[in-house]
């Protein structure tokens, strides 16, 4: 069966992967215990083919996951295939942890391209800048803190030590963003400099966003848009405001929003210059940072002499 799958299912999919490869097994191993074929798991791990929310339990017992942790991704799987066989684009807690599943997809994409409107974009954010930022809306009570910070030092890590699997990233950055203090100086002065390392890898571009130029061309929300290597995955977007972040998978509105960024770019300061700025922005910010003067221990008191003259 040829599907276009959804957020949630790819979701889903990565998340029977991650059990898997916590224990493990191979492939093979885990059909063998669950009694499945090996195409039949392979295509669900990679979101290829829908999966009965029913096979989800039988490979939580399997990998011997806590109950409450498979039961929650059964009523996912369950969310999915209901939304699939009714064919609306409903939206519930149950369908995706945007916070979290972000960076799992991020993970996967081929191109990255990132707006940056009033913060630095989330992927590219520091782990002290990110906690002082906080996410676009509450994280549900499940998420885990270990984890996005595994997915993080991963997602960063990839850049610098493996050019064969790093995506092509673009960014543009407002200035509005570059100069607002997420934290204190020292924080923000970390995740700039993050930026300017980054910025020398070959793939990995970073523009500022010259206000003054293009007043008409500036979107008022960060965003994320990424693109995928399989033929069967559409692009997404992943759109972020004050109040909430959601998936944008209409493969037109994808597209127009893919043409905006390319608008933004030409508006925006070339990459050397971008680069020099960011990296002065910093320089200034490290500046400001208060340094602390070296401890000094009290001086001890010099005792008052007791002895008396002799007459």
């Amino acid at each position: 069966m040829y599907i276009r799958p959804t957020m949630a299912e790819r979701s889903l999919g990565r998340v029977l992967w991650r059990w898997r490869d916590n224990t493990g097994m191979s492939l093979t191993e885990a059909c063998e215990k669950a009694g499945f074929s090996i195409a039949l798991l392979s295509m669900a791990e990679n979101a290829l083919r829908p999966f009965d929310p029913l096979n989800t339990m039988i490979l939580g017992r399997v990998y011997g996951i806590p109950n409450e942790v498979w039961k929650r991704e059964v009523r996912r799987a369950e969310f999915a295939a209901e939304a699939r066989t009714q064919a609306r684009a409903k939206k519930s807690p149950l369908d995706l942890n945007a916070t979290r599943d972000m960076d799992e997809a991020a993970l996967d994409a081929t191109a990255v391209c990132a707006f940056g409107a009033d913060t630095i974009p989330r992927l590219f954010q520091t782990p002290e800048y990110r906690k002082a930022a906080g996410p676009a809306f509450p994280a549900l009570e499940d998420d885990d803190p270990i984890l996005l910070a595994e997915l993080h030092s991963t997602w960063i890590k990839n850049f610098s030590t493996d050019a064969s699997s790093s995506p092509t990233v673009s960014i543009v950055l407002t200035r509005r963003a570059l100069h607002r203090v997420v934290a204190n100086e020292a924080v923000t002065s970390a995740a700039l400099v993050q930026l300017v390392h980054l910025s020398e890898l070959e793939d990995f571009t970073v523009q500022v966003l010259d206000d003054e130029a293009c007043l008409g061309a500036r979107a008022e929300s960060s965003y994320c848009h990424l693109t995928f290597p399989h033929t069967q995955h559409d692009d997404v977007v992943y759109l972020e405001s004050a109040e909430h972040g959601q998936y944008i998978e209409d493969p037109a509105t994808c597209q127009l929003i893919h043409c905006g960024f390319k608008a933004l770019q030409q508006c925006a300061l070339s990459p050397a210059q971008s680069v020099q700025e960011i990296a002065e922005a910093a320089s200034t910010l490290q500046s400001r940072t208060p340094r602390r003067s070296p401890s000094r221990k009290p001086r001890p008191k010099t005792p008052r002499s007791t002895t008396r003259t002799e007459k």
